[in-house]
């Protein structure tokens, strides 16, 4: 059974990679970008999991197996699902470039300051692993970097001159920063607010080598992350340049490796075994647990805004079947969305498809500025939705959409005449200058001169009425 499910798993990946060659602009549309995040994350994993289960059962891997492929077939008809969604309008409206290019600014000065503060704050963890302290706080308004550098590489792209360009290269220091210690998701939304502005702006799409390549490159790339990181701590970067990409996939493939898919067969097994689910309390537990910072209102108050947190029988059958989960590492999207739900968890995907499918085609109107944002940021919060877990998805959209609506708030009021933010960055609206008395003058001579005006045929129109 497990064979089975493994090539039915490749099948689903191969027919949107395939359609994806055929078209390379469609690698920018939910389902395919999901199903290049199963490929690059998913299958090497897959494969290493069913020759070296470890503590994973036969039935475990086998469940795993069968999650996963419920989950990317819900990617897939997810987006499918035509509907309308109210929410939607308010990233449809015609905004002012030059107050949007305030705001970016704002938020990159944001980044930059709250980044200069993380660097000189000692950084505590909870027992868990997890930040905690001023650095939570000083680590969620560096994030804000993101959007603005989107924001300002727009608008170099729209009207580029000095300040555009010199703003939009400021503010890609901290997404490169990251990139250079070897944090992939910073890399994939850096890579993807260009590739999708140039698509949006121009649109240009990357050639079928460059997707291929990106791809290949990325699936090789991964099992060699750690060995980076840890050269680059040590600022080895001899050690660096040594790294064989093909020789660490070929072992992450022929020995047994800590796997976050065997995590979530763990999980997965530990859940069913004890009936612990729990319906949906992660999502509104990880919301409170983000956005509500217990330095200021406190652990108790924090506390009391959660529903009751499960995990006691998960945890009690984990024991039981003496595994731990590796220290950084995940669960995956197939582990938590079944610790919600069981195999009802992949309807997560399903309702994520519409939603993507909703908001690209907003994004895909030119003038439609917000959702094109929108869009660019939540891509790889969906992405880590899969490597990462599900609970990650929902904080992120709504930290995308408060700090983007307050920027829609500002930019969408149209300025007076002589505003200032008519000025930045070359935004002037053209002067019209009134007509002079001569040339009324002559206007009212050849219109006297032409008579009057010829009726249409129909009754009661006249041929300026058509």
């Amino acid at each position: 059974m497990i064979p089975l499910l493994f090539w039915w798993f490749v099948i689903l990946l191969a027919a949107p990679l395939l359609k994806v060659m055929s078209r390379p602009a469609r690698i920018y549309e939910f389902p395919y970008f999901m199903t290049a995040t199963f490929a690059v994350f998913i299958l090497p994993q897959t494969i290493s999991l069913t020759r070296f289960p470890g503590a994973a059962s036969e039935q475990a891997v086998q469940t795993v197996l069968f999650v996963t492929c419920l989950c990317l077939v819900s990617c897939l008809i997810g987006y499918r699902i035509s509907s309308g969604c109210p929410a939607m309008r308010w990233v449809q409206g015609a905004v002012n470039e030059a107050r949007l290019f305030h705001a970016g600014l704002v938020f990159v000065g944001c980044g930059i300051g709250f980044s200069y503060l993380l660097a000189h704050t000692d950084v505590q963890t909870s027992e868990f692993g997890g930040w905690t302290g001023p650095a939570t706080i000083y680590g969620f308004f560096q994030q804000l970097c993101y959007p603005g550098f989107a924001i300002c590489l727009m608008v170099a792209l729209r009207r580029p001159n000095a300040l555009s360009i010199a703003s939009t290269l400021v503010a890609a220091m901290i997404p490169l920063q990251s990139i250079l210690i070897g944090r992939r998701e910073p890399a994939a939304l850096f890579l993807l607010t260009i590739g999708l502005t140039l698509y949006f702006r121009q649109r240009l799409h990357p050639p079928r080598w460059l997707v291929a390549a990106t791809i290949l490159l990325a699936m090789l790339a991964l099992p060699a992350t750690s060995s980076y990181r840890r050269f680059q701590l040590q600022n080895d970067w001899e050690g660096v340049r040594q790294i064989d990409l093909v020789g660490s996939f070929k072992n992450f493939l022929n020995e047994e490796s800590i796997l976050e898919l065997r995590n979530a067969a763990m999980l997965i097994e530990a859940t069913r075994r004890s009936g612990d689910y729990e319906y949906g309390a992660g999502y509104w537990n990880h919301l409170m647990f983000r956005f509500v910072p217990a330095q200021i209102l406190g652990p108790a108050f924090k506390e009391s805004l959660m529903i009751r947190r499960g995990g006691e029988g998960v945890q009690r059958e984990l024991a039981g079947m003496d595994y731990i989960n590796p220290a950084g590492s995940t669960v995956t999207a197939m582990g938590d969305s079944f610790q919600q739900f069981g195999y009802w968890g992949c309807g997560f995907f399903i309702v994520l498809g519409a939603f993507f499918r909703r908001l690209w085609r907003a994004a895909s109107q030119q003038k439609w500025l917000f959702a094109q944002l929108l869009y660019m940021q939540c891509c790889t919060s969906a992405m880590r939705a899969v490597t990462h877990w599900t609970l990650d998805f929902l904080p992120g959209l709504f930290y995308n959409a408060i700090f983007l609506g307050a920027a829609l708030a500002y930019s969408s009021r149209s300025p007076k005449r002589g505003d200032a933010a008519e000025k930045v960055c070359g935004f002037r609206r053209p002067s019209v200058r009134p007509a002079s008395p001569n040339a009324m003058a002559t206007i009212e001579i050849n219109t006297a001169r032409r008579g009057p005006r010829p009726r249409s045929n129909l009754p009661g129109i006249t041929c300026s009425d058509r």
